[in-house]
């Protein structure tokens, strides 16, 4: 096998750690999303979960958006 096997090894190892990091972070998103009290557009925290397992780095961050940043509608103070 050689050195195309160790490509390979190193590929399905890559893959599989890329994706048990997207998991456990949108897990940890789904646990932060049922602590609301009032999630932004009363979106669900299962929906919270797959938008984030389906786009990691943006779904994350208009999580955090909607959620956690000044722009929140709660936040805004006249």
């Amino acid at each position: 096998m050689g050195f195309a096997g160790f490509l390979i090894v190193i590929y399905w190892t890559w893959l599989l750690v890329a994706f048990a990091a997207h998991l456990a972070l949108s897990l940890i998103v789904f646990q932060d999303a049922k602590t609301l009290s009032q999630p932004a557009l009363g979106i669900s925290p299962f929906l919270w979960f797959s938008v984030s397992l389906i786009f990691p780095v943006g779904g994350m961050f208009i999580y955090w958006l909607m959620n956690h940043s000044s722009l929140k509608k709660d936040t805004f103070r006249f």
